[in-house]
């Protein structure tokens, strides 16, 4: 029996007044995945995701649990979706606590306040994300690795089993990256799927069910990391001589390094 798509992304196109962003894009995401979206800068991971959201508006079609997506509001998306962004500016002083709590917003009448149960379920998140020690912290004092880890315990606490995660580890130190990961890879063997963009093709090996990779506003390849991400594809996707090696159960990218090279070509 075929598994039915959680996200089903049809012949997708967007544009900014000056610029054409993806063009034809056919993407599934379907239960208990962990999919890594590569490409570099400019190429439209962020784009996608939020048009994933209805956070943008675009042409084509995309379908939630079978459902047009134009036809949830933005609170019924946030019932089934979580979404992790990269930056996280807060401008009130919050604690962790509260951070938390507001996943809960989704579940939440209008104008409710949280209850003890609510507050209980927020406990519970920051217990599996290991930082219940930090739940009366202002979030505005915590490092990135910590905020980073605050925002997954609140994704938990919506009750969803979707994370929509916008480069993770973006300014994070090497080992907030790895705890990360092993979080997402931890949540992804209880039953959670995960889209997430990410600049580094090597976490994308560690952790992903699948890699899709995008190029110039489309998906130029898509399936098993170890057989996508290759030679071929970081140069032509990133212009890099690297190569992947495979060493026991994992595989790792070796980049030759020129010095002296202009980054503005």
């Amino acid at each position: 029996m075929e598994l039915t798509p959680v996200y089903n992304v049809k012949n997708l196109s967007f544009s900014y007044p000056k610029r054409d962003v993806l063009h034809g894009v056919d993407l599934k995401l379907y239960p208990g995945e962990v999919v890594s979206l590569l490409g570099p800068n400019g190429c439209g991971k962020s784009t996608l995701i939020r048009l994933m959201l209805r956070l943008l508006e675009g042409k084509g079609d995309i379908r939630l649990h079978g459902a047009p997506l134009y036809t949830y509001r933005h609170r019924e998306i946030a019932a089934h979706v979580a979404y992790i962004p990269q930056y996280h500016n807060v401008p009130f002083g919050y604690s962790v606590e509260e951070m938390v709590v507001m996943g809960r917003v989704s579940r939440m009448g209008f104008f409710a306040h949280p209850s003890a149960k609510d507050y209980a379920i927020a406990h519970e998140a920051l217990c599996r994300v290991g930082i219940a020690e930090l739940a009366k912290r202002p979030f505005g004092q915590l490092s990135g690795g910590q905020k980073q880890m605050v925002l997954l315990g609140r994704a938990i606490a919506q009750e969803v089993k979707v994370f929509i995660m916008d480069e993770p580890v973006n300014g994070l130190d090497y080992g907030n990256q790895m705890r990360l990961l092993g979080m997402i890879d931890h949540l992804a063997k209880e039953g959670y799927t995960f889209l997430k963009t990410t600049h580094y093709p090597d976490h994308a090996l560690m952790i992903s069910t699948r890699v899709v990779v995008m190029h110039e506003g489309r998906i130029i390849a898509s399936g098993d990391p170890h057989e996508v991400i290759d030679s071929s594809m970081l140069r032509d996707v990133y212009g890099v001589e690297a190569e992947v090696i495979r060493h026991k159960k994992r595989s790792c990218c070796i980049p030759s390094v020129h010095t002296g090279v202009s980054l503005c070509g």
